[in-house]
């Protein structure tokens, strides 16, 4: 009775969880970036009632913070089409995937910034 346990958690182990670990680490690189960028954008829109770096333009610092945003989301990008060319899977899929990554992105930032509204 218990084998088909022993062979599942087996199964799992080996299989399942590591392509978990993977998905919950890049959504994880997703959220950091797309809030970083949000955050970016929020300061340069509006100007904050705190005191930015003494003289600096809030545009300038927002602007500085949105390109750390963007440069942490290529680099996940880059290297989930890295991991994605290690495995044997049609290059549409591939492309799809990408695609997707972009758009899930660009709509999490867009989410983001509406939850910040006013």
């Amino acid at each position: 009775m218990a084998e088909p346990r022993v062979r599942w958690l087996a199964f799992y182990a080996e299989n399942v969880e590591p392509i978990f670990k993977e998905i919950v680490s890049h959504v994880e690189k997703i959220i950091i970036g797309t809030l970083i960028i949000s955050a970016g954008a929020h300061v340069s829109s509006n100007e904050p009632a705190i005191q930015l770096f003494g003289y600096l333009r809030h545009s300038l610092v927002g602007r500085g913070v949105m390109l750390i945003g963007i440069i942490i989301l290529l680099l996940n990008f880059i290297d989930g089409l890295y991991r994605l060319a290690k495995v044997n899977w049609h290059v549409a899929w591939q492309i799809v995937m990408s695609v997707f990554y972009i758009a899930l992105s660009v709509r999490m930032i867009q989410l983001i910034l509406a939850f910040r509204g006013e």
